[in-house]
């Protein structure tokens, strides 16, 4: 596991690159998508699970932090979509420079799924996609993040055009009008590459995903693998959530579609 930092003079970030422990080395590599907030927190033991057997798979990985999120550079009153998605194509592009590799997969988890399909759709070098738990419908997820609102639950204004504290984490007028703008089903993603939708529980939104993007030619196989929790709670357990039944799925599909 070797910590580093990437990306530009302006917006330096942070990554974390796991070369292959398997004799023979995949010549397709694998860059996660972090999601946003609390589901950052609760996911990442989930992270470290996956890229332990992925990497035993004979992967190369490479996990990061988005612009002003985790240990990367940046105001987290200043967050942005636009930013993240390039942030994906600076994690793609350093991975396949490290280790030497010419396509990857992107793996992301909830809004981190949705940006990896809008970047798969721009790029030629990704061979497959998991959307692992996406947000489909940002007006939704906006209300899911409201919910769970520190400023919300105090009384204190959450309009739009107010900065909303969501379990610590700044949600501004920008950003959740980024998030809100989000409707996939609406306006999918052209994506060449294979797509795996991977589920934890089955929704209509999941459904009418899948089938908007078949419509715009995207492969997609749709795998529901039932697993208990929820994202964006804080629970007993240290805020850690990690499905093995789901992620063990998401290795299987990896290691026999990727090279």
């Amino acid at each position: 596991m070797n910590p580093q930092f990437f990306g530009t003079a302006e917006r330096s970030l942070y990554g974390v690159y796991h070369p292959p422990r398997a004799r023979v080395a995949k010549r397709t590599g694998v860059v996660c998508c972090y999601p946003f907030g609390q589901e950052y927190m609760r996911s990442h033991r989930a992270f470290r699970q996956l890229a332990s057997l992925l990497t035993r798979a004979g992967f190369h990985l490479f996990r990061f932090d988005y612009t002003a999120t985790g240990d990367s550079a940046g105001d987290s009153r200043e967050v942005s979509l636009a930013d993240w998605r390039e942030d994906i194509g600076h994690a793609i592009d350093e991975l396949k420079a490290m280790a030497e590799v010419e396509r990857v997969a992107l793996v992301g988890l909830r809004i981190g799924g949705t940006l990896a399909a809008q970047v798969a759709a721009e790029r030629e070098d990704v061979a497959q996609v998991v959307l692992w738990d996406p947000v489909v419908r940002g007006s939704e997820y906006v209300a899911e993040l409201l919910a769970a609102s520190d400023d919300v639950q105090a009384g204190r204004p959450s309009g739009p055009e107010h900065t909303v504290g969501v379990m610590g984490f700044p949600m501004t007028p920008a950003f959740r009008g980024e998030l809100t703008a989000i409707d996939v089903p609406t306006a999918p993603p052209a994506v060449s590459a294979r797509t795996l939708l991977v589920v934890s529980a089955e929704r209509p939104e999941f459904a009418a995903l899948a089938q908007a993007m078949t419509q715009r030619g995207t492969r997609v196989v749709t795998q529901l693998v039932p697993s208990p929790g929820n994202w964006g709670e804080v629970d007993d357990n240290g805020s850690a959530l990690i499905p093995v039944a789901l992620i063990q799925a998401i290795v299987q599909d990896l290691t026999t579609e990727c090279a």
